[in-house]
């Protein structure tokens, strides 16, 4: 019976790929029988496969009804109501939800934009003066909160790359939180990345104390030195090349042995749509340095270094694998 089937992740990108394969119209007659052979192999196969033509078509449906809606000049207004009004059946709110998870995967920045007092855009580096006189250059598609009442000197990355040059004020105390790290400063140049899960402070000069609201430990950098911070709380200390981790400012991410998946995490910073790595292929590392302005290129260049394919789904979506 087909409840008594487990699928493996394996089965679930598989069959997640053949799917933007297949609607995307572009195989050939050998890779439709590959993807025959595919789905006989296995009775997890065509389930996996199954389940996916429904996901999708659970998430295209309320696409469908707002162009249905669209063609027939229904107001706006009308159509809101419509979606929101008590009298839909549990199955609209449903549709709601897929939208819902829609907007949040096309847009997963939308909750930091609405939280900050600066966003940058997706193509440049941007130098902003801070109120203290310090100044902070922020990469592309990153935000940050401010907090500089009452004597305070308190920033927040919410995503994204900074660096911050740090006015020295009669001892005052400047602090970056940027996900599980708090970096405390009187007078300094460092980086934070906080671009994937982790958050890793770099400093070029000067020194900072990082800590984590679950540790009460915390570690000294000092220039060239470096720190990551994530859920397992504080990294060893690293002696890095500080020009490599600001590489960033120069329209670059180099990288020495990371996992494909964590790379490609970081360029969608960069990216106009999304990027998603399908597959085990994810697992294997990468070492180099890839253009932050041509990230369609880096992918590419990915691709050819770990035996993998590029595919182009929509204007939204690139998968590699």
């Amino acid at each position: 019976m087909q409840g008594d089937v487990k699928l493996t992740e394996a089965q679930k990108d598989e069959a997640a790929l053949w799917h933007v394969k297949r609607a995307g119209g572009a195989l050939t007659a050998a890779q439709e029988q590959e993807f025959d052979a595919w789905l006989n192999a296995d009775t997890g196969n065509r389930l996996a496969f199954d389940q996916m033509r429904v996901l999708w078509a659970q998430v295209e449906e309320p696409t469908r009804r707002i162009a249905a809606s669209d063609a027939g000049q229904v107001p706006v207004w009308q159509r809101v109501l419509d979606w929101f009004s008590p009298l839909r059946t549990v199955t609209s709110c449903a549709a709601v939800a897929a939208v819902l998870a829609i907007v949040a995967f096309l847009n997963p920045d939308g909750l930091d934009n609405l939280q900050a007092d600066i966003v940058t855009d997706a193509a440049t580096v941007t130098e902003i003066r801070l109120p203290d006189g310090s100044v902070v250059f922020l990469a592309a598609n990153s935000a940050i909160a401010t907090d500089f009442e009452d004597g305070n000197r308190d920033v927040e990355l919410l995503r994204g790359q900074a660096f911050f040059d740090v006015m020295h004020r009669d001892g005052d105390s400047f602090r970056v939180r940027a996900g599980m790290a708090t970096v405390e400063v009187v007078g300094t140049r460092f980086n934070v990345d906080y671009l994937t899960h982790d958050t890793t402070v770099g400093v070029e000069e000067g020194a900072v104390r990082v800590s984590t609201g679950a540790d009460t430990g915390s570690v000294m950098l000092g220039p060239g030195d470096a720190v990551a911070v994530g859920a397992g709380g504080l990294q060893a200390k690293e002696v890095v090349d500080i020009a490599s981790v600001q590489s960033w400012m120069h329209g670059r991410l180099s990288v020495q042995n990371v996992r494909l998946n964590d790379l490609v995490t970081r360029l969608d910073n960069f990216a106009p749509g999304r990027l998603m790595v399908l597959g085990n292929i994810g697992n294997k590392t990468v070492s180099g340095s890839f253009p932050t302005n041509d990230v369609a290129r880096s992918l590419e260049t990915l691709a050819v270094a770990v035996g993998g394919s590029v595919i182009k789904t929509s204007p939204w979506l690139t998968i590699i694998y």
